[in-house]
Protein backbone atom coordinates (compact mmCIF):
# COMPACT_ATOMS: atom_id res chain seq x y z
CA UNK A 1 0.00 0.00 0.00
CA UNK A 2 1.41 3.31 -1.07
CA UNK A 3 1.39 6.86 0.72
CA UNK A 4 -1.09 9.29 -0.74
CA UNK A 5 -0.69 12.73 -0.31
CA UNK A 6 -4.50 14.05 -0.89
CA UNK A 7 -3.62 17.81 -0.24
CA UNK A 8 -1.42 17.42 -3.69
CA UNK A 9 -3.35 14.53 -5.63
CA UNK A 10 0.22 12.67 -6.19
CA UNK A 11 1.10 9.09 -4.92
CA UNK A 12 3.99 7.70 -3.50
CA UNK A 13 4.60 4.47 -4.16
CA UNK A 14 6.66 3.08 -1.28
CA UNK A 15 5.44 1.02 1.37
CA UNK A 16 4.03 2.92 3.86
CA UNK A 17 5.74 0.40 6.62
CA UNK A 18 8.51 -1.77 5.33
CA UNK A 19 8.86 -5.65 6.08
CA UNK A 20 11.74 -6.43 7.70
CA UNK A 21 12.54 -10.58 5.95
CA UNK A 22 11.55 -11.48 2.39
CA UNK A 23 9.89 -14.42 1.92
CA UNK A 24 12.58 -16.59 0.96
CA UNK A 25 16.15 -16.73 2.24
CA UNK A 26 19.78 -15.87 0.84
CA UNK A 27 22.20 -17.43 2.54
CA UNK A 28 20.73 -21.13 4.67
CA UNK A 29 18.13 -20.39 6.80
CA UNK A 30 19.02 -16.51 7.17
CA UNK A 31 17.18 -13.99 5.58
CA UNK A 32 19.15 -10.96 3.74
CA UNK A 33 17.74 -8.85 6.94
CA UNK A 34 19.12 -11.47 9.39
CA UNK A 35 22.12 -11.48 7.31
CA UNK A 36 22.52 -8.03 7.25
CA UNK A 37 21.54 -7.64 11.21
CA UNK A 38 24.69 -10.06 12.01
CA UNK A 39 27.07 -8.06 9.56
CA UNK A 40 26.39 -4.52 9.96
CA UNK A 41 26.25 -5.38 14.69
CA UNK A 42 29.32 -7.51 14.36
CA UNK A 43 30.75 -4.32 12.29
CA UNK A 44 29.37 -1.19 14.65
CA UNK A 45 29.92 -3.34 17.94
CA UNK A 46 33.80 -3.51 16.67
CA UNK A 47 34.05 0.14 15.77
CA UNK A 48 32.07 1.28 19.04
CA UNK A 49 34.55 -0.84 21.07
CA UNK A 50 37.73 0.50 18.85
CA UNK A 51 36.65 4.16 18.97
CA UNK A 52 35.90 3.85 22.80
CA UNK A 53 38.60 2.84 23.63
CA UNK A 54 41.02 5.76 21.53
CA UNK A 55 38.47 8.58 23.05
CA UNK A 56 38.87 7.16 26.83
CA UNK A 57 42.93 7.44 26.25
CA UNK A 58 42.21 10.82 25.10
CA UNK A 59 40.30 11.57 28.24
CA UNK A 60 42.51 9.96 30.55
CA UNK A 61 45.46 12.26 28.98
CA UNK A 62 43.20 15.18 28.17
CA UNK A 63 46.42 17.47 28.90
CA UNK A 64 45.19 20.01 25.82
CA UNK A 65 41.64 20.29 26.70
CA UNK A 66 41.25 23.10 23.63
CA UNK A 67 42.15 20.28 20.36
CA UNK A 68 41.33 16.89 22.48
CA UNK A 69 37.52 18.19 23.28
CA UNK A 70 37.32 18.61 19.41
CA UNK A 71 39.02 15.23 18.58
CA UNK A 72 36.50 13.61 21.20
CA UNK A 73 34.03 15.00 18.42
CA UNK A 74 35.07 14.00 15.32
CA UNK A 75 36.14 10.29 17.32
CA UNK A 76 32.64 10.52 17.84
CA UNK A 77 31.62 10.36 14.45
CA UNK A 78 32.52 6.85 14.14
CA UNK A 79 29.70 4.82 17.04
CA UNK A 80 27.25 7.65 15.81
CA UNK A 81 27.59 6.18 12.13
CA UNK A 82 27.78 2.35 13.02
CA UNK A 83 25.04 2.22 15.67
CA UNK A 84 22.78 5.06 13.93
CA UNK A 85 22.94 3.11 10.59
CA UNK A 86 22.74 -0.39 12.76
CA UNK A 87 19.28 0.29 14.26
CA UNK A 88 18.01 1.13 10.68
CA UNK A 89 18.66 -1.99 9.85
CA UNK A 90 17.41 -3.36 13.12
CA UNK A 91 13.99 -1.17 12.65
CA UNK A 92 13.80 -0.44 9.01
CA UNK A 93 10.57 1.96 9.94
CA UNK A 94 12.90 4.09 11.81
CA UNK A 95 15.44 4.68 8.76
CA UNK A 96 13.71 7.48 7.59
CA UNK A 97 13.65 9.37 10.67
CA UNK A 98 17.05 8.09 11.84
CA UNK A 99 19.17 8.97 8.63
CA UNK A 100 19.23 12.73 8.34
CA UNK A 101 20.08 13.06 12.22
CA UNK A 102 23.58 11.43 10.85
CA UNK A 103 24.29 14.38 8.78
CA UNK A 104 23.04 17.00 11.58
CA UNK A 105 25.92 14.66 14.05
CA UNK A 106 28.42 15.09 10.49
CA UNK A 107 28.00 18.51 10.61
CA UNK A 108 29.17 19.28 14.24
CA UNK A 109 32.20 16.74 13.27
CA UNK A 110 33.21 19.00 10.79
CA UNK A 111 32.92 22.03 12.37
CA UNK A 112 34.76 20.49 15.08
CA UNK A 113 37.94 19.48 12.50
CA UNK A 114 37.91 22.93 11.26
CA UNK A 115 38.45 24.37 14.99
CA UNK A 116 40.69 21.89 15.14
CA UNK A 117 43.09 23.31 12.53
CA UNK A 118 42.74 26.38 13.84
CA UNK A 119 43.40 24.89 17.26
CA UNK A 120 46.82 23.53 15.40
CA UNK A 121 48.11 26.62 13.50
CA UNK A 122 46.94 29.46 16.69
CA UNK A 123 46.93 27.59 19.78
CA UNK A 124 46.32 31.34 21.52
CA UNK A 125 42.52 31.97 20.41
CA UNK A 126 42.91 35.83 21.30
CA UNK A 127 45.52 36.25 19.10
CA UNK A 128 44.20 34.08 15.73
CA UNK A 129 43.09 36.70 14.15
CA UNK A 130 46.53 38.21 14.21
CA UNK A 131 47.47 35.24 12.85
CA UNK A 132 45.29 35.31 9.52
CA UNK A 133 45.61 39.04 9.32
CA UNK A 134 49.39 38.37 8.16
CA UNK A 135 47.87 35.50 5.95
CA UNK A 136 48.31 35.85 2.32
CA UNK A 137 46.16 33.52 0.66
CA UNK A 138 46.79 33.25 -3.04
CA UNK A 139 43.52 33.51 -5.52
CA UNK A 140 42.70 30.67 -7.45
CA UNK A 141 43.99 30.50 -11.38
CA UNK A 142 40.43 30.83 -12.65
CA UNK A 143 40.14 34.14 -10.45
CA UNK A 144 40.51 37.22 -12.27
CA UNK A 145 44.22 38.79 -11.88
CA UNK A 146 46.01 35.82 -11.63
CA UNK A 147 47.10 34.97 -8.56
CA UNK A 148 47.33 37.76 -6.50
CA UNK A 149 46.84 37.20 -2.83
CA UNK A 150 43.91 38.16 -0.92
CA UNK A 151 42.99 39.13 2.43
CA UNK A 152 44.02 36.52 4.88
CA UNK A 153 41.75 37.47 7.60
CA UNK A 154 38.29 38.21 4.91
CA UNK A 155 39.35 34.74 3.57
CA UNK A 156 39.16 33.15 7.33
CA UNK A 157 35.81 34.60 7.61
CA UNK A 158 34.61 32.99 4.49
CA UNK A 159 35.62 29.72 5.55
CA UNK A 160 34.43 30.07 9.21
CA UNK A 161 30.62 31.07 7.71
CA UNK A 162 31.04 28.39 4.95
CA UNK A 163 31.96 25.54 7.49
CA UNK A 164 29.30 26.49 10.33
CA UNK A 165 26.08 26.98 8.04
CA UNK A 166 26.62 23.21 7.04
CA UNK A 167 25.01 22.22 11.14
CA UNK A 168 22.43 24.83 10.66
CA UNK A 169 21.72 23.62 7.23
CA UNK A 170 21.79 20.05 8.74
CA UNK A 171 19.56 20.72 11.84
CA UNK A 172 17.12 22.13 9.65
CA UNK A 173 16.85 19.03 6.96
CA UNK A 174 16.54 16.81 9.86
CA UNK A 175 13.74 18.48 12.05
CA UNK A 176 11.54 19.24 8.14
CA UNK A 177 12.69 15.51 7.24
CA UNK A 178 10.61 13.80 10.49
CA UNK A 179 8.14 16.19 9.92
CA UNK A 180 7.07 16.04 6.09
CA UNK A 181 7.87 11.63 6.91
CA UNK A 182 4.96 11.73 9.51
CA UNK A 183 2.35 14.09 7.09
CA UNK A 184 3.16 11.59 4.16
CA UNK A 185 4.95 14.43 1.54
CA UNK A 186 8.20 13.25 2.16
CA UNK A 187 9.04 10.10 0.09
CA UNK A 188 12.25 8.70 0.11
CA UNK A 189 12.04 7.13 -3.26
CA UNK A 190 10.82 9.69 -5.11
CA UNK A 191 12.46 13.23 -6.79
CA UNK A 192 9.04 14.71 -7.47
CA UNK A 193 9.07 18.34 -6.98
CA UNK A 194 5.82 17.61 -5.47
CA UNK A 195 7.38 15.54 -2.31
CA UNK A 196 10.12 17.15 0.17
CA UNK A 197 12.86 14.80 -0.16
CA UNK A 198 13.80 16.63 -3.49
CA UNK A 199 14.41 19.98 -1.95
CA UNK A 200 15.48 18.76 1.65
CA UNK A 201 18.51 16.27 -0.54
CA UNK A 202 19.05 19.34 -2.44
CA UNK A 203 19.51 21.30 0.23
CA UNK A 204 21.49 19.41 2.48
CA UNK A 205 24.06 18.13 -0.45
CA UNK A 206 24.48 21.86 -1.32
CA UNK A 207 25.47 23.11 2.08
CA UNK A 208 28.06 20.06 2.47
CA UNK A 209 29.34 20.50 -0.73
CA UNK A 210 30.43 24.18 0.51
CA UNK A 211 31.37 23.05 3.77
CA UNK A 212 33.66 20.56 2.63
CA UNK A 213 35.34 23.07 -0.16
CA UNK A 214 36.13 25.27 2.65
CA UNK A 215 37.98 22.88 4.77
CA UNK A 216 39.83 21.41 1.59
CA UNK A 217 40.34 25.19 1.24
CA UNK A 218 41.27 26.28 4.50
CA UNK A 219 43.75 22.94 4.79
CA UNK A 220 45.51 23.23 1.72
CA UNK A 221 46.55 26.59 2.40
CA UNK A 222 47.20 26.06 6.06
CA UNK A 223 49.18 22.57 5.35
CA UNK A 224 52.79 24.19 5.99
CA UNK A 225 51.66 25.43 9.52
CA UNK A 226 50.28 21.52 10.47
CA UNK A 227 52.69 19.59 9.04
CA UNK A 228 54.04 18.63 12.87
CA UNK A 229 50.52 17.76 13.40
CA UNK A 230 50.33 14.61 10.56
CA UNK A 231 47.54 16.77 9.18
CA UNK A 232 47.42 14.76 6.06
CA UNK A 233 46.41 11.65 8.06
CA UNK A 234 43.74 13.60 10.40
CA UNK A 235 42.39 15.23 7.17
CA UNK A 236 42.12 11.79 5.06
CA UNK A 237 40.96 9.90 8.22
CA UNK A 238 37.94 12.31 8.66
CA UNK A 239 37.55 13.30 5.19
CA UNK A 240 37.22 10.01 3.48
CA UNK A 241 34.47 8.99 6.30
CA UNK A 242 32.65 12.35 4.85
CA UNK A 243 33.10 11.76 1.05
CA UNK A 244 32.31 8.25 0.88
CA UNK A 245 29.09 8.76 2.88
CA UNK A 246 27.99 11.55 0.58
CA UNK A 247 28.96 9.61 -2.64
CA UNK A 248 27.32 6.64 -1.69
CA UNK A 249 24.34 8.73 -0.90
CA UNK A 250 24.03 10.42 -3.96
CA UNK A 251 24.51 7.00 -5.57
CA UNK A 252 21.42 5.54 -3.91
CA UNK A 253 19.42 8.46 -4.13
CA UNK A 254 19.77 8.45 -8.20
CA UNK A 255 19.00 4.44 -7.65
CA UNK A 256 15.91 5.18 -6.10
CA UNK A 257 14.74 8.00 -7.45
CA UNK A 258 15.21 5.90 -11.53
CA UNK A 259 13.24 3.50 -9.65
CA UNK A 260 16.36 1.03 -10.40
CA UNK A 261 15.85 -0.82 -7.36
CA UNK A 262 13.10 -3.38 -6.49
CA UNK A 263 13.05 -5.95 -4.85
CA UNK A 264 12.60 -10.07 -5.17
CA UNK A 265 11.25 -12.79 -3.24
CA UNK A 266 15.09 -12.53 -1.36
CA UNK A 267 15.19 -8.77 -0.73
CA UNK A 268 12.50 -6.67 0.39
CA UNK A 269 12.02 -2.38 -0.40
CA UNK A 270 13.92 -1.75 2.58
CA UNK A 271 17.02 -4.49 1.82
CA UNK A 272 17.73 -2.62 -1.61
CA UNK A 273 16.20 0.78 -0.51
CA UNK A 274 18.64 1.19 2.33
CA UNK A 275 19.44 -1.99 3.94
CA UNK A 276 22.98 -2.50 1.20
CA UNK A 277 23.70 1.10 1.89
CA UNK A 278 23.66 0.93 5.55
CA UNK A 279 25.56 -2.16 6.00
CA UNK A 280 28.48 -1.12 3.38
CA UNK A 281 28.66 2.13 5.61
CA UNK A 282 28.91 0.09 9.00
CA UNK A 283 31.52 -2.15 7.03
CA UNK A 284 33.04 0.70 6.26
CA UNK A 285 33.38 2.27 9.86
CA UNK A 286 35.94 -0.88 10.43
CA UNK A 287 39.20 0.03 9.05
CA UNK A 288 38.46 4.08 9.76
CA UNK A 289 37.92 3.07 13.60
CA UNK A 290 41.27 1.43 13.23
CA UNK A 291 43.02 3.90 11.41
CA UNK A 292 41.85 6.33 13.47
CA UNK A 293 43.70 5.15 16.39
CA UNK A 294 46.83 6.30 14.14
CA UNK A 295 45.82 9.66 12.66
CA UNK A 296 44.53 11.20 15.98
CA UNK A 297 47.09 9.42 18.07
CA UNK A 298 47.42 9.74 22.24
CA UNK A 299 50.95 10.16 22.43
CA UNK A 300 51.27 13.92 21.12
CA UNK A 301 49.23 14.42 24.49
CA UNK A 302 50.82 12.32 26.92
CA UNK A 303 53.01 13.98 29.52
CA UNK A 304 55.55 11.65 30.40
CA UNK A 305 56.81 11.59 26.77
CA UNK A 306 58.39 14.29 24.46
CA UNK A 307 56.42 17.57 24.01
CA UNK A 308 55.84 17.93 19.90
CA UNK A 309 56.58 20.92 17.77
CA UNK A 310 60.81 21.19 19.12
CA UNK A 311 61.63 25.35 18.34
CA UNK A 312 64.01 24.17 16.47
CA UNK A 313 62.16 22.47 13.88
CA UNK A 314 59.93 24.95 13.52
CA UNK A 315 62.64 27.54 12.45
CA UNK A 316 61.26 31.05 10.50
CA UNK A 317 60.17 29.14 7.38
CA UNK A 318 57.24 31.67 6.15
CA UNK A 319 55.79 29.08 3.28
CA UNK A 320 52.94 29.80 1.90
CA UNK A 321 51.72 31.56 5.26
CA UNK A 322 54.11 34.26 5.21
CA UNK A 323 53.25 37.28 3.76
CA UNK A 324 55.48 39.74 1.83
CA UNK A 325 54.88 43.45 2.29
CA UNK A 326 56.33 45.54 -1.01
CA UNK A 327 56.51 49.04 1.84
CA UNK A 328 57.98 47.31 4.71
CA UNK A 329 59.77 44.54 3.34
CA UNK A 330 59.80 40.62 5.01
CA UNK A 331 61.62 41.34 8.17
CA UNK A 332 58.76 42.70 9.97
CA UNK A 333 56.96 39.82 8.90
CA UNK A 334 59.74 37.01 9.37
CA UNK A 335 60.07 38.61 12.89
CA UNK A 336 55.94 38.61 13.55
CA UNK A 337 55.89 34.67 11.98
CA UNK A 338 58.98 33.82 14.61
CA UNK A 339 56.69 35.57 17.86
CA UNK A 340 53.54 33.39 16.62
CA UNK A 341 55.80 30.27 16.47
CA UNK A 342 57.34 31.35 19.67
CA UNK A 343 54.10 31.59 20.96
CA UNK A 344 53.33 27.88 19.61
CA UNK A 345 56.21 26.49 20.99
CA UNK A 346 55.66 27.85 24.36
CA UNK A 347 52.38 26.58 24.24
CA UNK A 348 53.35 23.05 23.82
CA UNK A 349 56.15 22.95 26.22
CA UNK A 350 54.89 24.19 29.46
CA UNK A 351 54.19 22.37 31.95
CA UNK A 352 50.77 20.82 32.60
CA UNK A 353 48.50 18.48 33.77
CA UNK A 354 45.69 15.89 32.91
CA UNK A 355 42.04 17.66 33.24
CA UNK A 356 39.66 15.32 31.88
CA UNK A 357 38.77 14.38 35.66
CA UNK A 358 38.46 10.70 37.18
CA UNK A 359 38.39 8.37 34.72
CA UNK A 360 38.27 10.85 31.97
CA UNK A 361 34.59 11.82 32.93
CA UNK A 362 35.32 15.61 32.66
CA UNK A 363 36.70 15.05 29.46
CA UNK A 364 33.92 12.89 27.81
CA UNK A 365 31.26 15.16 28.72
CA UNK A 366 32.45 17.68 26.35
CA UNK A 367 31.82 15.23 23.73
CA UNK A 368 27.85 16.21 24.43
CA UNK A 369 28.46 19.84 25.68
CA UNK A 370 26.89 21.55 22.45
CA UNK A 371 27.89 24.91 23.61
CA UNK A 372 31.48 24.93 22.16
CA UNK A 373 29.46 24.62 18.48
CA UNK A 374 26.99 27.28 19.27
CA UNK A 375 29.23 29.80 19.90
CA UNK A 376 31.31 28.87 16.76
CA UNK A 377 27.89 29.42 14.86
CA UNK A 378 27.13 32.42 16.68
CA UNK A 379 30.73 33.84 15.83
CA UNK A 380 30.76 33.37 12.35
CA UNK A 381 27.95 36.16 12.03
CA UNK A 382 29.39 38.41 14.50
CA UNK A 383 33.06 38.04 12.18
CA UNK A 384 32.37 40.65 9.69
CA UNK A 385 32.75 43.63 12.27
CA UNK A 386 35.29 42.07 14.28
CA UNK A 387 37.45 42.02 10.99
CA UNK A 388 36.84 45.62 10.31
CA UNK A 389 38.76 46.42 13.81
CA UNK A 390 41.05 43.98 13.56
CA UNK A 391 41.94 45.75 10.15
CA UNK A 392 42.35 49.13 12.00
CA UNK A 393 45.01 47.85 14.86
CA UNK A 394 47.97 47.05 12.30
CA UNK A 395 49.26 49.79 9.86
CA UNK A 396 51.41 48.72 6.86
CA UNK A 397 50.34 45.16 6.71
CA UNK A 398 52.65 43.25 9.19
CA UNK A 399 50.29 43.51 12.42
CA UNK A 400 51.31 43.32 15.74
CA UNK A 401 51.57 40.22 18.18
CA UNK A 402 48.87 40.10 20.69
CA UNK A 403 49.67 38.54 23.88
CA UNK A 404 46.37 38.38 25.87
CA UNK A 405 45.45 35.37 27.32
CA UNK A 406 43.21 32.96 25.63
CA UNK A 407 39.37 33.57 24.90
CA UNK A 408 36.77 30.86 23.24
CA UNK A 409 38.00 31.87 19.61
Amino acid sequence: MGIFDSSSNHTCNMPSSFTADAPDPIVGNLSFHQLNMAISGGCAAFSTLSISILMFRHATHFSRPNEQSKILKICALIPIYSILSFLSIAFPNTYIYLDPWIEFFQGIALGSFFLLLCEFVSPSASSRDVFFAALQVPKSRLSRGGKQPVDGLEWYRKKWFAVFQYPIIALGVAIATDITQAASVYCLESSSIHYSHLWLEIASNVSLSFAITSVVKFYAALKKDLKHHKPLAKFLAFKLIIFLTFLQSIIFWILRSTHTLKGTNQLTWADVNFGIQTMIVCIEMVPFSIFFHWAYDVAPYDLSKARPLPLAQMGGQGGTSSPHDPETGSQGVDQYRMEQQKMQHDYYNQPGGYYGGFMGSRALLTVVNPMEIVRAIMFGFSMRSESKTMNDRYVGGVPPVYQGGPNEY
